[in-house]
């Protein structure tokens, strides 16, 4: 589907296409072709515009936007933030200059930016998969036993690994990706987003030096990383079936660096 008939990648999913041609509902109203494309519409009542209404984005592509602009601003700070000699305790070492604390804090901004959003795509995702695709109880494992939920319950109980471990490769008849590689990069992603969402006083300043403060992370980390590892989630799930235009798009953006 080209791309100038979507407007934007970022757009909720093509609900339908008109089968005929539909004409004005009133005198000088809009009328439609056959084979237009019918999106998700958000519309609301206004105060001043008596409504107002725009095309649904889709909340999974606009974290990945966030997360992939917010990473490539942090490279780039990267490259700006300066080292210099420095002697410590332990010896020689290097040190950010003072003077240029405000590249590396805005590094550090950029970073938890990145992460977090990275981590809200999935989560978007699995609640996206749930609300369209289960309809009536879903059974999961709770501690010890096996219990029955309804979506609304599934997306408001059930944390975001036990989503993607449990509900969805059930939801697309696939195994677990616990195990398995993507997992690997999944629980790396979650730990970064956990650091930086529920920081507590280790994460701020280690107490050893052999230890890693989330900060200290950021800076050996590279921060692209994050968005590409949530996609690589999300591109688990399709493996039997053809991949949403977003997260196609998204990846042919990471690709060809056009963000």
């Amino acid at each position: 589907m080209p791309n100038n008939d979507l407007r934007d990648w970022r757009i909720s999913e093509i609900a339908t296409r008109l089968t005929g041609d539909v004409p004005a509902a009133y005198p000088g109203g809009p009328s439609h072709k056959a084979g237009t494309a019918v999106y998700l519409a958000t519309i609301a009542k206004h105060e001043e515009y008596n409504t107002l209404g725009f095309v649904t984005p889709s909340p999974i592509a606009l974290a990945l936007d966030i997360a992939c602009k917010s990473s490539l601003e942090a490279e780039r700070l990267r490259t700006s933030i300066p080292l210099e000699d420095a002697v410590t305790p332990w010896g020689q070492g290097k040190a950010v200059p003072k003077d240029d604390l405000p590249q590396l804090y805005d590094f550090f901004e950029c970073a938890m930016s990145a992460v977090t959003f990275s981590f809200q795509s999935l989560e978007s995702f699995a609640n996206w998969v749930i609300g369209r695709r289960i309809k009536g109880s879903f059974p999961v494992q709770r501690r010890d036993q096996i219990v029955e939920l309804a979506p609304h319950e599934l997306e408001r109980n059930l944390s975001t690994e036990e989503k993607l471990a449990q509900v969805l490769p059930k939801v697309f008849g696939l195994p677990t990706p616990k195990g398995k590689k993507v997992w690997q990069g999944f629980k790396k992603l979650k730990h970064m987003r956990d650091s930086t969402i529920h920081l507590k006083s280790f994460d701020v300043a280690a107490r050893q030096l052999d230890e890693r403060s989330l900060f200290f992370e950021f800076l050996n980390s590279r921060t692209t990383d994050f968005p590409k590892l949530a996609l690589e989630v999300i591109e688990y799930f399709y493996a039997k079936e053809d991949k949403p235009r977003w997260a196609k798009e998204f990846r042919a953006l990471m690709c060809t660096g056009s963000h």
